[in-house]
């Protein structure tokens, strides 16, 4: 996530993401770029000082991290991406390209650069350039990439009127779907662990749906429409759990939903609607099959959501922050907490009963900006 200035310090916060499993956590500051471990303990790993890093993205917790600078220094500009080596601190190769890089993706198989109209898709292994795909305007640098190998899955906005998400096989280089997922733009996307389902919220930030990616002819059912608040929000991030069981969301309104989601026996996916007890099916389901195909003949998916899911599920534990602060969310070990990472230079731990919900407690936090790289300090906090 990159992060607006907030005056910390000389350190200035400009970066934060974790890493594809959540167990790392990387920094971009203006004085370089930290990793840190969080589970079992939260530990730093590397860190290594430069002038400001815009961008810096693990691949799980290997030594290879991908850096992008912010230009204050000509070695480390906005436009060229460093694959760097965190154990011998050396960069592997430069990549250097016309316009500024917004975001950078990886799984095991493909490096995904992102800038403002191009998407370029390179060979992890060999850093050799496979494919450029030109897009909408995507001036935040929008995408989601799956952590998955095999459903290795690439996704970003479609359209800057409406919720368009073109779904990308960045392993076959074809696209598979486009998904009309939202009256307005595209806010935030977010795929699960296994490539299998994707969650998008649009720039209302009212409700996040979620949607999977290969069921039927290459994906696009929608799975579950969940509500987040009733009024306007800027989605911060979407976050599911390692296991897919969970689904949290961060905004500026300072409060993170945590939804549950549970799974059939076919692979759909239904919340379990704790905070009122009543989950509300699609009604359009209800109706005979010939009455389904007149009506979606000539009212778009869209306004059939509109009708028939007035009441989405909603949340089944939230956390309250500080909205002062920009906020990433993720998920700890077998959905015992949930993780806050904040531009204000911390993370916060949050412990998670899956059984109860309900509004969550601070565990612990810890330092992600201090005055010297070495330093960590780390509170826990007794409830």
């Amino acid at each position: 996530m990159n992060i607006a200035h907030n005056g910390i310090s000389k350190k200035q916060l400009n970066f934060v993401n974790f890493n594809q499993d959540y167990s790392c956590i990387s920094i971009g500051t203006g004085d370089g770029y930290a990793v840190y471990n969080i589970h079992p303990k939260f530990l730093p790993v590397h860190s290594f000082k430069m002038e400001g890093i815009a961008i810096c993205e693990m691949l799980f917790n290997s030594s290879l991290v991908a850096i992008v600078g912010n230009g204050s220094d000509p070695n480390f500009s906005a436009r060229k991406l460093h694959i760097m080596n965190t154990k011998t601190q050396t960069s592997i190769c430069e990549l250097n390209f016309v316009t500024p890089i917004l975001a950078v993706k990886l799984n095991k198989k493909r490096l995904i650069v992102v800038m403002e109209t191009k998407i370029h898709i390179y060979d992890i292994s060999t850093i050799k350039i496979l494919h450029t795909i030109d897009t909408v305007l995507n001036p935040k640098g929008l995408v989601a990439l799956s952590p998955s190998d095999d459903n290795c899955y690439l996704c970003y906005p479609g359209s800057n009127e409406k919720g368009e998400i073109v779904i990308f096989d960045a392993l076959s280089l074809q696209t598979m779907n486009v998904l009309n997922a939202h009256q307005t733009p595209l806010a935030k996307m977010a795929i699960n662990s296994t490539g299998t389902m994707i969650a998008s919220a649009s720039n209302k930030g009212t409700v996040i749906r979620v949607f999977s990616l290969v069921e039927g002819d290459y994906g696009g059912k929608q799975l579950v429409q969940l509500r987040r608040g009733s009024y306007p929000a800027v989605i911060q991030s979407i976050a599911f759990s390692v296991d897919s069981l969970f689904l949290a969301a961060s905004s500026d309104t300072g409060t993170v939903h945590i939804f549950k989601l549970s799974h059939d026996a076919n692979g759909n996916t239904n919340t379990n609607n704790q905070s009122n007890g009543n989950h509300q099916n699609s009604k359009s389901n209800n109706l005979p099959t010939g009455h389904r195909n007149s009506v979606s003949s000539y009212l778009s998916f869209e306004a059939l959501n509109d009708m028939w899911e007035k009441v989405p599920s909603r949340s089944f534990a939230t956390i309250k922050l500080n909205n002062q602060f920009s906020s990433l969310c993720a998920f700890g070990p077998n959905d015992q907490s949930v993780l806050i990472a904040n531009s204000e230079g911390l993370l916060l731990q949050f412990s998670l009963d899956p059984k109860i919900g309900g509004e969550l407690k601070l565990a612990s936090e810890n330092a992600l900006v201090t005055s010297k790289p070495e330093e960590v300090s780390s509170q826990f906090i007794n409830s």
